[in-house]
């Protein structure tokens, strides 16, 4: 019988990431490009693309400084992504980076400490399984690994706030045994793994986390755990003030080294969208942005995930959420522990805190009241009846995006969608470019009467096809995206002093109008984060067998954006493409 594999086992036999050919990469970008431009703008981008593409050009000598670098490291892009995309970036994390995933209400048991103990007893499971690496390595259908490195970031990581540039930095290989519980601004520490690595019981966490609720005062402490979601340099600089006092260094080197926080919430989320809110950007001060990821519990035992994106990317946090995130029995009842109590920290505020705490405030509360945040838990049909149409799901869903935003504005959106390039080491993210010709000629031709219905399902095939295309070689590392990301960033080793027009153009740095994301998930209820623009909307979302569940985002500041107009849209041209299918094939049968 063959053994299986420890957690990182497989990592080191995937190969090196790829660096496409410069002529397919400008080939894919001006695919993607040309259904979002008139015609004459068009003709300007392929021309600057051509010029990218001679012979004796700066694009020859970016891509010969991008394969050198690539043949002397197993991810070129390692460094570069996480700089660029996120630690380099000066506005608040939440909302604008981190990220929630929820699970379904109806799991809550209904007292908040057992549900604490049991979703903390099964992170740490969790947690020791990558320490002991007992967890098998994920793998793909054909049996080859899948990149695991991101785990070793997943515990006992922080993000420090800089001026100029933020840093991360993580406290492996078991230093750490303890998590930080935040209840009403309050910090307790709780040792919960002994010396022997053993961890407590869920019964003896129910018991400390009781201990912490018994605590209760009536007013909440001062809120130092906003400071995490102000701008970055103004918290770099409130931080520096607070570790000036030896008292402070002290709590700060404790929930810098803790495995992970669990947030005893006192705000009720009796609504999807309320516990969205908790997971995307929490109780304004019950939250300690920098931390990878928080376990968030409301009164009444629901459950959301609250995460810091720069470490790890959405998908790493599937493979916890099915293991801690569904029903639990009841633990039996437990009045006491031999383990130790929890340890309040206490903070010695300097006097500019008062107003550092109330401006990271300000920032909070303009954030995520201008935050326009919608579910929909669409029920008429999901995975299965998708299936039948001899179409994967995701696609179905992206030209259900791609109909729903020319209805409300004309046009196709510029359409990010994150696919994983694990298969890879050290891989991370690309991006799939869902605007298409395809998609653009499907969605001209569903409201237009004159087109007969056959028609209209050849279009959402060819469609349906080419999105799923992209969606192949994005994972494959062969799109576009960040090989021009690279292209970029190699000009100074490349001595390209001035970039081409290539880069310049108003459609290359355009942002993202919609950012999407699907995390495939058995237990999960729907994934939240924001929009990356103004103008923009951000829509996370599940596919499960008979449902589909949707989050979408934008700001209400924005006058030409609405979330609850375009889930409505989307909702709407979910039922319009079941039906053209359906028309087709009983007229086939």
């Amino acid at each position: 019988m063959t053994a299986t594999p420890r957690t990182f086992e497989l990592d080191k036999k995937l190969p090196n990431l790829p660096v496409p050919s410069l002529e397919d990469s400008v080939q894919r970008y001006l695919d993607s490009v040309e259904p979002l431009v008139d015609a004459a703008t068009f003709r300007e981008v392929k021309a600057a693309a051509e010029e990218l593409l001679q012979p004796d050009g700066d694009g020859r000598k970016l891509q010969a400084a991008l394969e050198a670098r690539a043949a002397g490291r197993e991810n070129w892009l390692s460094g570069w992504w996480e700089d660029v995309a996120y630690l380099s970036y000066p506005e608040p994390l939440i909302v604008n980076s981190s990220i929630g995933i929820s699970t379904d209400a109806r799991y809550a048991p209904g007292d908040q400490a057992m549900r604490a103990g049991q979703l903390t007893g099964g992170t740490l499971d969790f947690y020791l399984s990558i320490l002991n690496e007992t967890m098998p390595p994920e793998v793909q259908r054909d049996g080859s690994g899948m990149d695991m490195s991101l785990l070793k970031r997943f515990f006992a990581t922080n993000r420090y706030p800089g001026t100029e540039r933020d840093r991360i930095a993580t406290f492996g290989g078991g230093q750490s045994r303890h998590i930080i519980v935040m209840r009403k601004h309050r910090f307790f520490e709780l040792e919960v793994i002994d010396r022997s690595g053993e961890r407590l019981s869920d019964g003896d966490l129910m018991v400390q986390f009781r201990r912490i609720l018994a605590t209760d005062t009536a007013a909440p402490a001062p809120a130092v755990g906003v400071l995490t979601a102000g701008r970055r340099p103004d918290w770099a600089r409130a931080r520096d003030r607070l570790a000036a006092i030896p008292a402070n260094r002290h709590v700060l080197d404790r929930i810098d080294r803790a495995l992970f926080l669990v947030c005893l919430d006192d705000e009720l989320t009796p609504n999807f969208e309320d516990l969205a809110r908790a997971g995307l950007h929490g109780q304004k001060g019950n939250r300690w942005h920098d931390k990878s990821f928080h376990l968030v519990i409301d009164p009444q035992g629901r459950f959301t995930l609250h995460g810091e994106h720069s470490p790890v990317d959405a998908g790493a946090w599937v493979p916890l959420i099915e293991a801690i995130g569904g029903p639990a029995d009841p633990l039996p009842a437990q009045q006491d522990t031999s383990a130790p109590p929890p340890k309040e920290l206490h903070w010695e505020l300097p006097l500019e805190a008062t107003t550092d705490i109330a401006d990271a405030s300000v920032v909070f509360d303009n954030l995520t009241r201008d935050l326009d945040l919608r579910i929909v838990h669409f029920d008429a049909f999901g995975k299965n009846l998708i299936k039948t149409f001899k179409t994967g799901p995701d696609p179905f869903l992206q030209m259900s995006y791609m109909l729903a935003y020319k209805r409300m504005y004309g046009r196709l959106p510029k359409t990010y969608e994150a696919a994983s390039t694990r298969m890879y080491k050290g891989g991370r993210t690309e991006t799939i470019r869902t605007a298409s010709n395809q998609a653009l000629a499907f969605v001209t031709a569903m409201d237009d009467m004159s087109v007969a219905a056959d028609r209209k399902v050849e279009l959402l095939r060819a469609a349906f096809a080419e999105h799923s295309k992209r969606g192949k070689e994005a994972s494959a590392a062969y799109a576009c995206d960040r090989h021009l990301l690279g292209l970029k960033l190699i000009a100074p080793e490349a001595g390209v002093t001035e970039l081409p027009r290539f880069f310049s153009q108003e459609i290359f740095t355009r942002s993202w109008e919609l950012s999407t994301a699907q995390l495939a998930m058995r237990v999960g209820f729907v994934n939240h984060f924001g929009p990356v623009c103004p103008g923009g909307y951000g829509i996370g979302y599940i596919i499960k067998n008979d449902h589909v569940n949707i989050n979408v985002t934008s700001f209400r500041s924005h006058p030409q954006t609405d979330s609850s107009r375009f889930l409505g849209e989307i909702t709407r041209a979910m039922h319009d493409l079941r039906a053209v299918l359906e028309l087709v094939q009983d007229v086939a049968a």
